[in-house]
């Protein structure tokens, strides 16, 4: 018996049972040849911690590579949108008419297969394989698919996930290739944790709580007004990131940034941290979300346009669980109601308490301030 395997899914990321299963049935159905298909977007679940398009290839052609068998391919990923297994087959039938094609999945997989997109057309293009699991016979007998018997690598992406966020070791579970790949890459780690040890190295115990209460802040914030949580929650944690650290550290990677610093930043170094925050997050961490970096840069003065993202670190910078000062308690008040009221309490707090003591106010500062104004006296003349 001879012909070609497919072998698709999200490999987020793929491992021992995934090479178990497809060299199981090239093995038994003596195929020339298996495509390891990685989906670009899979269609049959969500998944939050997706790794690229990129990194699952990579880590597919590392574990797939030591079987000429197997080739990984990037097709999936060049036609773009959502990764349907009948578009696929029909590609393949195309390009192979004359070869039988055999459509290897794990046994999960098998068990929802008449949920599938079109799954009454898959199967005139291919025989289904799968490993055979309790009370699975009468499914292949269904769809008539082919069941091999052979004790399953009980092991599942999102364990293996789990436990990279854990800090265990996963070389069993998917080679000492590919978990170097993940560690090198990062992939899969509580992002979160990492940078809380690093904040903790970096900041006053003082400094540290605050951020920590920001970001808890910054969180429920995004709940309540539609933002990412997660983003929010980091963004808050790194807000003060360069805070305690020397005005010549904060300059140093303002500089490599190529940041040009106005006349009143320039003369007003209690701005620095921020800049040199975002700068920090951008070199140093590798964010290149622009939303989470001028959260972070803006989070001290404000500006005009601000995003949802911006406004909630700004807000929550304000109302932490740790900040005593006159008039808390309204801004935590303004804050549970709108965004924009909380923010324009704060920067009146700000401006005044500048002016007061003769300090540089940021043109940034009085745009935002003044953006607002505006925009709340249009809307009161549309009533």
């Amino acid at each position: 018996m001879a012909g070609i395997g497919i072998f698709g899914g999200t490999f987020n990321p793929p491992h021992m049972g995934h090479l178990k299963l497809v060299r199981a049935f090239a093995d038994r159905l003596s195929l020339s040849e298996v495509i390891v298909m990685p989906t670009y977007i899979p269609p049959h679940k969500e998944v939050d911690d997706l790794a690229s398009f990129e990194d699952r290839y990579n880590m597919c052609r590392i574990l797939f590579g030591s079987d000429d068998r197997f080739t990984v391919s990037r097709e999936e990923y060049e036609r773009g949108g959502k990764s349907y297994t009948v578009d696929t087959l029909t590609m393949l039938k195309d390009r192979y008419p004359d070869e039988k094609l055999y459509l290897i999945m794990g046994s999960d997989m098998l068990s929802s297969f008449d949920k599938w997109y079109r799954h009454e057309d898959i199967l005139k293009m291919c025989t289904l394989c799968a490993a055979s699991r309790r009370g699975e016979e009468k499914l292949g007998y269904l769809f008539g698919a082919l069941i091999e018997e052979f004790e399953p690598y009980e092991i599942s992406s999102t364990e293996i996930r789990n436990k990279v966020k854990n800090g265990e070791s996963i070389s069993a579970d998917v080679g000492a290739e590919v978990e170097k790949y993940i560690i090198g890459r990062g992939l899969y780690m509580d992002r979160d944790s990492e940078y809380m040890k690093l904040i903790g190295k970096l900041l006053t115990p003082y400094r540290f709580d605050h951020s920590v209460n920001v970001a808890k802040s910054a969180k429920l914030l995004a709940e309540k007004y539609g933002e990412d949580p997660a983003k929010a929650y980091t963004a808050g944690l790194l807000h003060d990131i360069m805070k305690d650290s020397e005005k010549n550290i904060q300059l140093q990677i303002i500089e490599e940034s190529d940041i040009i610093l106005s006349q009143y930043e320039l003369y007003n170094p209690k701005l620095l941290h921020a800049i040199a925050g975002a700068a920090y997050m951008k070199l140093r961490l590798g964010i290149n979300d622009v939303d989470m970096l001028n959260a972070v840069r803006y989070h001290t003065t404000g500006r005009t346009s601000m995003s949802l993202l911006e406004k909630i670190i700004y807000v929550a910078d304000y109302i932490s669980d740790d900040r005593q000062y006159n008039g808390i308690d309204k801004m935590r008040a303004l804050a549970g109601v709108s965004l924009d009221d909380a923010m324009l309490f704060g920067l009146e707090f700000t401006i005044s308490d500048l002016a007061i003591k003769n300090r540089i106010i940021h043109p940034d500062s009085v745009g935002c301030y003044n953006e607002i104004i505006i925009n709340k006296t249009k809307k009161k003349g549309k009533q």
